[in-house]
C-alpha cells in the first residue's frame, strides 16, 4: 500500500531555558573569578547588572542546532538553523504557542519553528516556509495568522470536485447503502444495525442534529508549512492533476497482448464472501486505527455479507484517538492472473485512505512486489502504482506508454514528474505509476458501480476501470478476453518491452512479482492522509481549525508533535471524541466498500 507523501524535516531541540542557564552559569563563574583575582566588588555588581539588562532587553540567540534531515525543496539540504536571525526550535513558553501566533516576544512559524516577534512582517522572510511574511496587511503584530484551507468551488463538504454541490449530509443514489448497516446517534462508540440477512437497501435513519461548529479562520489559500514538516515539499494542492496530454487515434500495437481466454479459478460472493479472507490487524502507516479481528469486525458490523453484496466500512471509535476498521487478505495466492471486482460503492472523504492492492506472503516487502489497483486519501484521485525492491529492479521505458496515435500515460509519482523507476525505498524512491489522465476521485467512482480489473502476465500488467453498465460480455459469460478491453485501460506496466528496449532496465520481468494475495482495506489519516491535510480541501472544512487548533503531522518527521495525536488535524476529525465534527455520520454515509463480487481467472 503506497504512501505518496514522503519528504522529511527534522526539528532542533534547544530551549530558551538552556540559553538562560548559560547566562546564569557565566555569572557564577564571574563570582568565583572575583574571589580568586580579588576584583573590587563594585565591578562585579556592574557586570551582573549588565548581564541582567542584556537578557531583559534582548532575546538571547540560541546556538546553532544541527538538523540531520531537513529537506525543504528537492535537492536542498539545510544543516543548521541560523543562530542570529533565523528560526529556532520552540521550547518553554514558546512551545505552547499555536503555529501562526505570537506572544509579543516570540512568533511561531506555521511550520513549527520560532522567530523573534519583531521579525514578523518585517519584509524579510525568516521562517523556512515564509509564513512570517504572510497575512501582513494592516498591523504587523506578532499574532497575525494566515487563513488556510480553500474549499473546492461549489463544495460544502470539503471533498466535492469543482462544480459539485454535494455535502457531507447530502445523499446520492448510493447513500442509502451507507446508512443501512448501522444507526448513528453521534454519541455512541458502537453501532447498532441490521442482521446479515436483512435488506441493506433501505433509507437511512434521520440524520442527527448537526454538531456545533467552532469558529474557524476565513478560508483562503493554504500557506506552505502548516505541517510538522515543511510543506514547501507539497507546493500544489493534494488534489492537483496536470491537464491530460493531447491524444490522437490511428496508432498500432499500443499495448502488448496476452492472447489468452481466461477461466474462473476463484471467487468471493454472497453470504460466504468474507470466509475467503483472513483478517489482518497490523498497521504500518501510523494511522489512528484499530484493525479488527474477524469476530470483532462481524460483531461491530464492520464487515457484513449479504446474498448480493459484501460491506466493509468505517467502524466505531475504539479507545482514545482510535477508530475501528478492517483489512482483509485472500487466503489464496496466485502467480499470473486476471482479477475483476464489481464495486457498487467505494469509500471516499476527508480522513479516509482506502486501498485495493496485492502483496506477497512469501517474500518481504518490497522484494515480493506490490501492485496498488485502487488507492487514494482524502480527496486525492485514485491511481495505480507498482512497487518492487532492488533485488527485482525495474525501470519502465516511458516511450512504451506514449506512442503516437495511442492512449497517453503519465507517470503520477512525484507530482507527475517521476522517472518510472518501480524500485521503492521510502522516502527517496516511491515506485512507478504510469496512469491515464484524468484520474478519478473516490467520490466520482462512488457515484456509479464500476468494475476494477488487473491482468498480470510475465510481460506486463494492465489495470482496467470499467463502468459496470459497460461490462464486457466475455467477462459476464465467465470467459474473459482482456485483449479486447483496451478502451478501459487506466494504468499500464510494460516491463518486458522496457527490458527489450533498454537491456538491464528490468532484467527479471517474468519474476518481477512473487505470488500475490489480494488485500482490501479502509484506513484513516496516517503517513499520507494526515501529512497532506494542509494542502487538501479538508483543511478548515472538516475537523478543528488549522493552524490555531491543529497541525498536519508528518509521521516520518513529527518535529515534536505526537503521531496520530491530539494535535493532528486528520486524527482529531476522524476520531471526533467530543462528537463536535459530525464524523460518525459523515463516515456512515461515505466511508464504505460495497462489493458485489471479486473473481480471479487464470489460463
Amino acid at each position: 500500500m503506497g504512501t505518496g507523501a514522503e519528504d522529511v524535516e527534522a526539528r532542533g531541540l534547544l530551549t530558551h531555558e538552556v540559553t538562560r542557564s548559560v547566562a546564569c552559569t557565566t555569572s557564577m563563574q564571574l563570582e568565583r573569578s572575583w574571589w580568586r583575582k580579588k576584583v573590587p566588588a563594585f565591578m562585579l555588581v556592574l557586570g551582573i547588572i549588565g548581564l541582567m539588562s542584556h537578557n531583559v532587553l534582548t532575546r538571547t540567540p540560541p546556538v546553532p542546532v544541527v538538523s540531520d534531515a531537513t529537506v525543504t525543496t528537492e535537492g536542498e539540504l539545510i544543516t543548521t538553523y541560523d543562530a542570529d536571525t533565523g528560526p529556532f526550535a520552540c521550547a518553554g513558553a514558546s512551545a505552547g504557542l499555536a503555529p501562526g501566533t505570537g506572544d509579543g516576544t516570540t512568533w511561531r512559524c506555521i511550520g513549527g519553528a520560532c522567530i523573534g516577534a519583531a521579525q514578523k512582517c518585517d519584509g524579510i522572510p525568516q521562517c523556512r516556509d515564509s509564513s512570517d511574511e504572510q497575512a501582513c496587511s494592516g498591523s504587523a503584530s506578532a499574532g497575525n495568522m494566515p487563513s488556510v484551507g480553500v474549499p473546492a468551488t461549489g463544495s460544502s463538504s470539503g471533498v466535492a470536485p469543482t462544480g459539485s454541490s454535494s455535502s457531507s449530509s447530502s445523499s446520492s443514489s448510493n447513500s442509502n447503502l451507507g446508512g443501512a448497516w448501522g444507526s448513528s446517534t453521534g454519541n455512541t462508540n458502537d453501532y447498532g444495525g441490521m442482521s446479515a440477512g436483512s435488506n441493506p437497501a433501505v433509507a437511512p435513519p434521520p440524520a442527527p442534529a448537526p454538531a456545533p461548529v467552532l469558529p474557524v479562520p476565513t478560508p483562503g489559500p493554504a500557506p506552505p508549512g502548516s505541517s510538522s514538516s515543511n510543506s514547501i515539499s507539497f507546493p500544489k494542492a493534494s488534489s492537483y492533476q496536470p491537464p491530460p496530454p493531447p491524444e490522437s487515434s490511428g496508432g498500432t500495437n499500443c499495448f502488448e497482448k496476452a492472447g489468452v481466454t481466461y477461466a474462473e479459478a476463484w471467487r468471493a460472493q454472497g453470504t460466504g464472501f468474507w470466509d475467503k479472507f483472513d483478517y489482518m490487524t497490523n498497521d504500518e502507516n501510523f494511522m489512528p486505527i484499530q484493525y479488527l479481528t474477524r469476530e470483532a469486525a462481524q460483531e461491530k458490523q464492520v464487515t457484513v455479507a449479504y446474498e448480493d453484496r459484501a460491506i466493509l466500512r468505517a467502524g466505531p471509535r475504539a479507545g482514545h484517538l482510535k477508530r475501528t476498521s478492517a483489512k482483509v487478505v485472500t487466503k489464496q495466492k496466485w502467480t499470473y492472473f486476471l482479477m475483476a471486482a464489481k464495486l457498487n460503492h467505494v469509500p471516499w472523504g476527508c480522513g479516509t485512505w482506502p486501498a485495493f492492492w496485492t502483496r506477497s506472503p512469501d517474500v518481504a516487502w518490497p522484494n515480493g512486489g506490490e501492485l496498488d489497483i485502487l488507492e487514494y486519501a482524502n480527496e486525492i484521485a485514485s491511481r495505480s502504482s507498482l512497487h518492487v525492491g532492488v533485488a527485482n529492479k525495474c525501470t519502465l521505458d516511458q516511450s512504451e506508454f506514449r506512442k503516437p496515435g495511442c492512449p497517453q500515460f503519465i507517470e503520477a509519482e512525484f507530482n507527475y514528474t517521476g522517472d518510472s523507476n518501480c524500485v521503492t525505498h521510502y522516502p527517496e524512491a516511491i515506485g512507478c505509476a504510469p496512469n491515464h489522465l484524468p484520474l478519478m476521485t473516490g467520490e466520482e467512482m462512488a457515484a456509479q458501480p464500476i468494475i476494477m480489473a488487473a491482468e498480470w502476465t510475465k510481460d506486463f500488467i494492465k489495470i482496467f476501470r470499467i463502468p459496470a453498465a459497460q461490462a464486457p460480455p466475455d467477462l459476464e459469460a465467465g470467459t474473459p478476453t482482456p485483449d479486447q478491453w483496451d478502451q478501459f485501460i487506466v494504468a499500464y506496466y510494460p516491463f518486458a518491452a522496457s527490458e527489450r528496449n533498454n537491456p538491464g532496465s528490468c532484467p527479471n520481468s517474468a519474476n518481477l512479482l512473487k505470488a500475490q494475495q489480494l488485500v482490501l482495506q479502509l484506513g484513516f489519516c496516517g503517513d499520507w492522509g494526515a501529512k497532506v491535510w494542509l494542502n487538501s480541501t479538508c483543511a478548515n472544512n472538516k475537523g478543528p481549525a488549522l493552524p490555531s487548533e491543529c497541525v498536519a503531522v508528518d509521521p516520518h518527521n513529527p518535529m515534536g508533535e505526537q503521531i496520530a495525536g491530539p494535535r493532528d488535524c486528520c486524527t482529531r476529525f476522524i476520531t471526533d471524541e467530543q462528537n463536535q465534527y459530525g464524523a460518525d455520520e459523515y463516515l456512515r454515509q461515505n466511508a464504505y466498500f460495497d462489493v458485489a463480487w471479486i473473481k480471479v481467472f487464470q489460463r
